[in-house]
């Protein structure tokens, strides 16, 4: 394969796009042309490029094809003769071969540090495909007195590092590397996504390492300056180097020694190569665990000197408020039981760790702002023996997650034994209720009504009084019987296909001679003479018949009106009288169980407070729904809505929707036209549910 430096291939291009501008090319990537490196400038310093976001056009050739690093994504890395980036291509666009000269037009963008351009338009140029020759970067002298390869004056581009390979292990996403290159790291990733496996089975950890690949960066924060990465492209790019520059001219001045040297000097060169040696081997695996992209508090500490602080990574210079070398502002150094909120636990910590060579933990940390933090640190010891690093992560979020959980279950497992014991004392009481009371009262009616019929007429009205009372307990304990299983389960409430406008009819005729008794006019108003529907006809006729009595057993003069109303997707019913009215402070507590406006000895009415509220219930078991509206000594109106169809019934549900209530000054319009000799019987009720009465 012939090789081709980066200014020649540059050269080349441009000759490339000189020949395609024919008049029947294609016009993607039509404007400006811009040089690769041209791109990268920052005039406000801020570390992003200042054309990031705009429309650009570049010339170069793929250095690596789509979908070559990572599968599944439109993803590739072209570079001109001044540097070089990243395309992102839409999912469904054609795919580029590495070695293609292309004509690029796209939409600028830097992510994590890296320059890129988003949405390209791509223009085959004239020629044949060919492979780009790498750049050789080698550890280069800096100012801060470091020393590595510049990946990021290539970054996009095509590059061979070498470096001592420190750790290589697999992750969720694929296998990394991590490489020493004077005194950077380098991260070698391999995609576990992409078309052919790269296999790192050539090295081990502490051999030096020759990668070849593409040049890129994963920094997500300003000011873009670490987290570098290599991206090899193929099975062979990973490979062994042999011995390290260094090492080769140590060899070379060792050998160099020996001859210029005597006898008597050799054993002391000797000493002094082995020392550099540990000394390089020590800085490695203290580089492997410090590098700047952790996210994680990271600390090497001095054992012999109570576990001190002797380097300090970004994440821990900031949590706890030290500088690189583990001192405080003010220039003292600092030990991990000083960063501990317990320093008797974090010298046990320590202690463990020198003992056994490694340790974890959970211990709560200071910050910088006084702050006790939950970290779980795991220290372990470095080659040399005396020196430890320490890696701690916040573990704040999962032990509130934990605790929260914990919490969740022993409340869960509280609640259920408390229904459960409640469903037992229910199910007792009930049984107890049931056989105990309802069983001496039936014999108790039974022989009342003998006596009524037997005994003389004076005597007859204490058989009627004992008839009486022990009807009215009956009643109170069907009630709430009747409220504990429909509290408890849909008791009563099987839908069957029935006629709404016969329920009506009929619960209305049984309570008629109640009215008549009274003196009271019982009128029935209905649109439709059949009104067929899938409800429990005893569950309906509970309801009407609740509220009818109710109406009838509050009214002392006048009348009760009820009205039923035929919709196309539920019906209404409306039971109107002209009773005592409920006051308003009062129609929040009407449904609830055992409530009554009049209570005690000196109550008005009798009762248990529960006809409302099994109303109610039996209401919403048939999906409907119950609204009042009442006035202190102007009588009450209640209204029912209920779908024609049950919502367990085998038709579609369809709930009644109630577009209007009665105002106060319809009813009081109503109520004047019942009270108005003569025509009472023809007033229309106010309109309700959306239907007109």
């Amino acid at each position: 394969m012939p090789r081709f430096r980066p200014r020649v291939l540059w050269i080349a291009a441009l000759a490339c796009l000189c020949a395609a501008g024919t008049p029947h090319a294609q016009t993607a990537g039509e404007g400006d042309l811009s040089s690769i490196r041209s791109l990268r400038n920052d005039g406000d310093g801020d570390g992003v490029p200042d054309r990031v976001g705009k429309r650009v056009v570049v010339t170069g050739r793929v250095t690596a094809g789509t979908g070559l690093i990572r599968a599944g994504l439109g993803e590739a890395y072209v570079q001109d003769g001044t540097g070089g980036l990243r395309l992102v291509f839409p999912p469904d666009a054609d795919a580029v071969l590495s070695g293609d000269s292309l004509r690029l037009a796209g939409t600028l963008g830097f992510r994590d540090g890296m320059l890129e351009l988003q949405n390209p338009e791509a223009r085959a140029l004239p020629g044949p495909a060919r492979e780009i020759e790498p750049a050789r970067l080698t550890p280069d002298k800096r100012p801060d007195g470091g020393s590595g390869p510049d990946i990021e004056g290539h970054e996009g581009e095509l590059v061979v590092v070498e470096g001592r390979v420190l750790e290589i292990e697999n992750t969720p996403g694929g296998r990394i590397m991590i490489l020493l290159s004077g005194t950077d790291l380098i991260q070698v990733f391999a995609y576990t996504l992409r078309p052919a496996p790269v296999s790192f089975d050539a090295v081990r950890i502490g051999d030096y390492a020759r990668v070849r690949g593409i040049a890129a960066q994963y920094d997500p924060q300003p000011p873009y300056d670490g987290s570098y990465l290599v991206y090899p492209l193929v099975d062979g790019d990973v490979k062994k180097a042999g011995l390290s520059p260094t090492e080769y001219r140590n060899g070379a001045l060792g050998v160099a020694g020996l001859l210029l040297i005597a006898v008597l000097w050799a054993v002391l060169l000797r000493r002094q190569v082995r020392k550099r040696s540990e000394a390089l081997r020590a800085s490695e695996v203290r580089y492997g665990h410090l590098f700047n992209a952790a996210a994680d508090p990271v600390l090497l500490l001095d054992v012999k000197r109570g576990g001190e602080v002797i380097e300090a990574n970004r994440a821990a210079q900031r949590a706890f408020g030290i500088d690189v070398n583990g001192d405080r502002p003010d220039g003292r150094s600092v030990r991990l039981a000083q960063l501990a909120a317990d320093e008797d636990e974090a010298s046990l910590h320590l202690a463990e760790a020198d003992q056994k060579g490694s340790a974890s933990g959970v211990l709560e940390l200071t910050w910088a702002d006084h702050t006790h933090v939950p970290y779980e640190i795991v220290t372990r010891r470095l080659q040399e023996g005396r020196t430890f690093v320490a890696i701690a992560r916040n573990v704040t979020e999962r032990r509130a997650y934990e605790h929260g959980l914990l919490s969740a279950i022993s409340a869960a497992e509280e609640a259920r034994e408390q229904a459960e014991e409640a469903a037992r004392l229910k199910s007792a009481i009930l049984a107890n209720m049931s056989h105990e009371i309802r069983t001496p009262l039936t014999a108790i009616l039974g022989f009342a009504d003998i006596l009524r019929e037997e005994v003389a007429d004076d005597l007859y009205e204490y058989a009627d009084t004992i008839r009486t009372g022990g009807q009215r307990l009956l009643d109170t304990l069907n009630d709430i019987l009747d409220f504990a299983r429909l509290d408890a389960e849909r008791a009563g409430v099987l839908p069957e296909p029935i006629d709404a406008a016969v329920v009506v009819r009929e619960s209305v005729a049984l309570l008629a001679p109640l009215a008549k008794q009274k003196g009271l006019g019982l009128h029935l108003q209905s649109t439709a003479s059949s009104v067929p529907a899938t409800h429990s006809e005893p569950a309906l006729g509970r309801v009407v018949t609740n509220l009818v009595g109710n109406a009838i057993k509050f009214t002392e003069r006048g009348e009760v009106r009820v009205s039923l109303h035929a919709a196309p997707d539920f019906f209404a019913i409306r039971v109107q009288d002209t009773g005592v009215g409920i006051s308003e402070a009062f129609l929040p507590e009407l449904f609830e169980a055992f409530k009554q406006e009049s209570h005690g000895h000196g109550r008005d009415f009798e009762g248990t407070g529960l006809g409302l509220a099994i109303t109610r219930r039996l209401v919403d078991l048939m999906g409907g729904e119950i609204r009042v509206w009442s006035q202190k000594g102007e009588g009450t109106l209640f209204e029912v809505a209920l779908p024609l169809h049950a919502p367990n019934a085998d038709a579609p549900e369809a709930p009644p929707e109630i577009p209007h209530i009665p105002s106060p000054e319809e009813l009081v319009a109503t109520r004047e036209a019942v009270r108005a000799d003569g025509a009472s019987s023809h007033a229309a009720p106010p309109t309700a549910f959306g239907v007109p009465a």
